[in-house]
């Protein structure tokens, strides 16, 4: 079936699809070292910090019962960082609560890498004449923008989409109903390709967008969705 680049728009989920970062890996917790450096600071500032083994799990958990409690909405990591200290008694101003996002913003983004082989497929796709967009569940616009500075990638993409930004979960087929009203065309012109059943493919679907499956963890079982590919590359056999 021939698809016309100058109408349709291709949707790239960013974190474990078109980007990597440890964590990707299964039970491996890539923030660990950022966050006991983020108790550091803070102390090194004079703050009176409680110890904590692993302050990224208190974090975690600390977003869990805040979005549990809350509305149905992405959280801001900003807001559960000051929840955090203030959890383990350092009464921080919003001066030092800017610093320390930023920091957490930065050495974030520094985990992130994009393959030699994915930065070519963006520079192959806008040379045809394909439009990009990007997507990403995360409580911080600022981080998929310094992520694709580091990388040097962000004139291949006209627009970032993240769930901070929308202020809807990718599960929810109206965050992608909203992508499309944003730009202003039919969803089944949007082709999205993402790793995630849940958030990259169910919800898109719901949402009348076209999806491809990267199916990298399953290796394309029987009965995952179809079209389903395991090297991002092969995208181009399937437009």
């Amino acid at each position: 079936m021939f698809i016309d680049p100058r109408k349709t728009i291709i949707s790239f989920d960013m974190a474990c699809t078109l980007f990597w970062e440890p964590g990707c890996k299964p039970g491996y917790d890539s923030r660990v070292e950022i966050f006991k450096e983020i108790l550091e600071i803070t102390r090194s500032r004079g703050y009176p910090v409680k110890y904590r083994d692993n302050p990224h799990e208190l974090y975690r958990r600390l977003w869990r019962e805040t979005r549990r409690k809350g509305p149905r909405r992405e959280l801001w990591h900003k807001y559960v960082l000051a929840k955090m200290l203030y959890r383990l008694g350092a009464e921080v101003d919003h001066v030092f609560l800017e610093e320390i996002y930023s920091y957490y913003i930065n050495e974030s983004a520094k985990l992130f890498t994009i393959f030699p082989q994915h930065k070519y497929l963006l520079q192959y796709l806008r040379g045809r004449g394909y439009r990009l967009i990007l997507t990403t569940a995360t409580g911080a616009h600022d981080l998929a923008l310094k992520i694709l500075e580091y990388n040097n990638v962000s004139h291949y993409f006209s627009m970032v989409f993240s769930t901070q930004l929308i202020g809807i979960p990718k599960s929810d087929h109206r965050f992608y109903e909203e992508i499309a009203g944003v730009l202003g065309v039919d969803p089944g012109n949007i082709i999205h390709v993402g790793d995630s059943l849940e958030h990259d493919v169910y919800s898109a679907r719901k949402a009348g967008l076209k999806t491809i499956y990267y199916g990298w963890r399953t290796r394309c079982r029987a009965n995952d969705p179809d079209p389903c590919i395991t090297n991002l590359l092969d995208l181009l056999h399937l437009l």
